[in-house]
């Protein structure tokens, strides 16, 4: 389990770009003010914290100072999003961050370089209409699903019908350079939407499919 800590308008902000946040092997934690910030790091010791270089409370370069010197904190990376200046880079250095991102935010090249900092396997964000079946659901009924992300691993999806955890699903979609993805799996979580709509998201395991189409999935994440 990797530990993330944000702050709240971060958080918030990668959420609304469709993010990697809900894996369940990701344990999301967030601070509002530098003294919240160093007080979860205390008690979690996060592998990874994205924050803001000029978030209320104690100065930056005091506090990610103090985790930089300190044998139980300092293992942690450290990104870094604050306003493209000279001053601004050499207050991060000062701060020991490992990346710095200016305003505004690439969100895509962010939730990739937060990937690479927490050694998971990356995921592409990518939005497409796609075939499912459940044995026992909807009738035949033509229902609207979305993929939201694709990893080597699984999918996660956007749907407006109910689906339980367990459930087994044949799916089919295709990726942006033409390759037919088709294969089964299984429903691993499950959870709603920040938006007000409130759609479902399900996060689908692979269980059973081609390796030449793990192959072509790797190959598109890596784009």
């Amino acid at each position: 389990m990797k530990k993330l800590l944000l702050t709240d308008d971060l958080k918030n902000l990668l959420l609304k770009n469709s993010s990697f946040l809900d894996r369940a092997d990701i344990k999301v934690f967030t601070a509002g003010t530098n003294g919240e910030l160093l007080k979860t790091h205390r008690e979690v010791k996060a592998d990874l914290i994205v924050t803001e270089l000029e978030l209320p409370g104690v100065r930056s370069e005091e506090i990610f100072g103090l985790i930089r010197k300190s044998k139980e904190l300092r293992e942690v990376s450290i990104i870094i999003v604050c306003a493209d200046t000279l001053a601004n880079r050499e207050r991060c250095k000062r701060c020991g961050a490992n990346e710095v991102f200016p305003v505004p935010v690439d969100t895509a090249g962010l939730h990739l370089k937060m990937q690479q900092l927490l050694n998971i396997a990356p995921r592409m964000f990518y939005r497409v209409g796609l075939a499912v079946a459940i044995q026992g659901k909807f009738k035949d009924r033509p229902l609207p699903f979305w993929t939201e992300n694709i990893s080597r691993s699984g999918i996660l999806i956007r749907a407006e019908e109910p689906l339980s955890r367990g459930d087994g699903i044949f799916f089919s979609f295709f990726l942006p350079d033409g390759t037919h993805v088709s294969g089964y799996g299984e429903i691993a979580r499950a959870g709603r939407t920040a938006d007000a709509r409130g759609a479902f998201l399900y996060g689908i395991k692979f269980t059973n499919v081609a390796p030449d189409v793990i192959s072509a999935i790797e190959a598109a994440v890596k784009k």
